[in-house]
């Protein structure tokens, strides 16, 4: 055992990654299952089990559980936000009055409240006719042509014509829809748009302002650029067809599967480009980001049942209707009081996105998928660990049985073979994604995009199957970013043929120390880390590594032998090599990288992103080349990289400038 290890924080680490919200439920009724039972139970019989089989079907059987289990499994029924006519016409009316005074912003805001809680057409006749989705839709569609936002003001308008938006404004709504064409230069829809409203018109001075429409010039407004996913450099890599050819995957019992390079690897060559398994998207993000891609929302589109989740257009949510949202709508209010963690809400995600015949067909060939093969640390885990866990599938596995996923009306409480089957498929699914699963960031910066400013937030949990695999380091081979859901993998340093390429996951060495990160890491992740920084204790920013000496590589080739400046004399001979050697050029070049990183710091200041990373990418290669870490300045500039390239993924400029 480490001696940084701290048993009562791995505990409460280990419970997080089940229960995050306190206030939640769940953790009472594992309480409940720990009295009842006693602790004699948990770690004599119950943590003497041996596979996930027998552990998911004692909680259900066994005389000590059977009982208090499933009783309380009993009571889980739906619990989400319904539509409600009442709260979207008062917000379309708040909408509306903000829109009189020029708010449009404010407007937008509340008329997209107003859709969120609009009741699908004909449903509530009492309000707006049943149509107060529509009526929502078409106040939006006029807020968003104020900003320019003619994409978006097209999809509602065309939205609110299938939500059968009352014929006194379908003359306009052609009219706005030519005008929107127009301004996304689709010339010929444009004019059909326009020829159809003017057939509806009946007012002379209606049509000739019309055709002052018809000819003037739509000016629309600047818009994000659309994130681009990067090209993987030498993609033939025939075992992760994600990941670039000079990357392969060895073993030792000491480290478990890891990465190593193939051959030589430059700084910034991206290495992985993958697609998630499974993702899902925090809770406290349903009102600002799209529930499928986890893009940003504007004007967002809603679920036709519930007002819990939103999606960026149609396309998003219907993806999510025909999938996994048709499973967890009505119960996701459930799911957030019980107070899950976002990697039990993915563990359940991983069942509720596929069909049920598509779910047993992967667990009953488990052997041929990768994904069954990652770390689950199943034989560190104690009874207790291991009783809380399957109480989480069971919860998870009952709500599974009321919402329809196996295809009966969910009466019986205790679950069928099958069912059983899918208990320990989330059982599995809430081991593994403890150690395996990454957080998807967005780069908040300032309104002028300041990426001195700019500060990370996590903005959701996703599995990369190829990402999973690397290990780590405090002084990482390769920094991420994300591109919606995607996750992109760049090299941070050169590395050499045969050198492992580790990521980082989570305490960096330049800015904490040995015994922060030795606790940290052994009490998330169950490991001991012996990378060089921990082996051999390197200094941080601020706390010592300011004092250090300069080092200087022996300029032999294959000669490990690294010089402190400064040395005795010039030319010298090397002890390992015993060569006699000039260090000038390289005690040259060493300077010259510092000097680089200030151009590449400035370049970035004035928003030269891409000037800054070329930069910062050359001098990284030549001091690895000819000195090593620690080195505050090169340390400086990889923080300063991984700023840049993040500008590359998820961006929003909605961080508030502190004065």
């Amino acid at each position: 055992m480490s001696e940084y290890s701290d048993n009562d924080y791995r505990n409460r680490c280990s419970e997080k990654t089940l229960q995050t919200n306190s206030d939640g439920f769940f953790m009472d009724f594992v309480e409940v299952v720990k009295q009842s039972v006693g602790q004699t139970w948990i770690q004599k019989k119950f943590g003497k089990l041996k596979t996930d089989s027998e552990r998911i079907r004692t909680v259900y059987t066994a005389d000590e559980t059977k009982e208090i289990v499933l009783n309380i499994l009993s009571n889980v029924q739906e619990v989400y936000r319904k539509k409600d006519a009442t709260v979207s016409q008062l917000k379309r009316l708040e909408a509306e009055t903000a829109f009189e005074q020029n708010d449009l912003n404010k407007s937008l805001i509340f008329y997209s409240q107003s859709v969120m809680r609009a009741p699908g057409t004909g449903q509530c006749s009492s309000f707006d006719s049943g149509l107060s989705l529509s009526l929502a839709l078409w106040g939006r569609c006029k807020v968003l042509m104020g900003l320019k936002q003619y994409s978006l003001a097209l999809n509602d308008v065309q939205l609110a014509l299938k939500e059968r938006l009352p014929n006194v404004f379908k003359a306009e709504a052609y009219w706005k829809m030519g005008v929107c064409y127009k301004a996304l230069r689709e010339d010929k829809k444009s004019k059909v748009a326009f020829d159809l409203a003017e057939k509806l018109m009946d007012k002379k001075e209606k049509i000739e302002e019309l055709e002052k429409s018809r000819k003037e010039n739509v000016e629309t407004a600047m818009t994000n650029m659309e994130k681009v996913l990067p090209n993987v450099e030498d993609k033939n890599n025939k075992e992760f067809p994600c990941a670039s050819k000079k990357l392969s995957v060895k073993s030792t019992d000491q480290l478990g599967r890891f990465i190593v390079a193939n051959e030589s690897i430059k700084t910034g060559e991206t290495l992985v480009v993958e697609p998630p398994y499974v993702a899902c998207l925090l809770p406290e993000m349903f009102g600002t980001h799209c529930h499928n891609c986890f893009t940003r929302l504007q004007a967002p589109v809603a679920c036709p049942d519930c007002s819990n989740v939103a999606f960026c257009n149609t396309i998003c949510r219907d993806e999510a209707l025909s999938t996994y949202h048709k499973y967890e709508c009505k119960y996701l209010d459930l799911l957030i009081g019980s107070g899950m963690s976002v990697l039990s809400h993915s563990a359940l995600r991983i069942i509720t996105q596929q069909n049920l015949q598509n779910c047993l067909e992967i667990y009953k060939n488990k052997q041929k998928e990768k994904f069954f093969s990652l770390c689950t640390n199943s034989n560190k885990r104690n009874g207790e660990d291991f009783l809380q866990r399957t109480l989480m599938a069971a919860f998870l596995l009952r709500c599974l049985q009321k919402c329809g996923y196996f295809n009966t009306p969910g009466n019986n409480v205790l679950p069928t073979e099958e069912e059983f089957l899918i208990g320990e498929y989330l059982l599995f699914n809430l081991q593994m994604l403890q150690f395996n699963a990454h957080e998807i960031f967005e780069q908040l910066t300032t309104q002028d995009y300041n990426l001195k400013m700019s500060k990370l937030s996590y903005i959701g949990v996703a599995l990369y199957p190829t990402v999973a695999l690397f290990n780590h380091d405090c002084y990482p081979a390769v920094t991420r970013y994300f591109v919606g859901k995607y996750i992109v993998i760049k090299s941070l340093r050169p590395l050499a043929p045969n050198e492992i390429v580790a990521e980082n996951y989570g305490p960096i060495c330049s800015r904490k120390e040995l015994k922060d990160r030795q606790r940290i890491l052994s009490s998330r992740y169950w490991f001991q880390c012996e990378c060089n920084a921990c082996t051999y204790n390197w200094p941080q920013i601020g706390r010592g590594m300011d004092d250090l000496s300069q080092q200087i590589r022996c300029p032999t080739e294959n000669c490990s032998n690294i010089f402190t400046l400064p040395v005795s004399s010039n030319p010298l001979n090397c002890p390992k090599c015993k060569n006699l050697v000039n260090l000038d050029e390289r005690i040259r070049l060493l300077k010259y990288c510092e000097e680089q990183y200030k151009i590449g710091f400035n370049l970035m200041q004035s928003q030269q992103i891409d000037k800054a990373v070329g930069v910062f990418y050359e001098a990284l290669d030549t001091f690895h080349n000819v000195s090593c870490p620690p080195h505050k300045e090169t340390h400086l500039a990889q923080e300063a990289l991984q700023i840049c390239l993040a500008s590359y993924g998820n961006v929003s400029n909605t961080l508030k400038e502190i004065k």
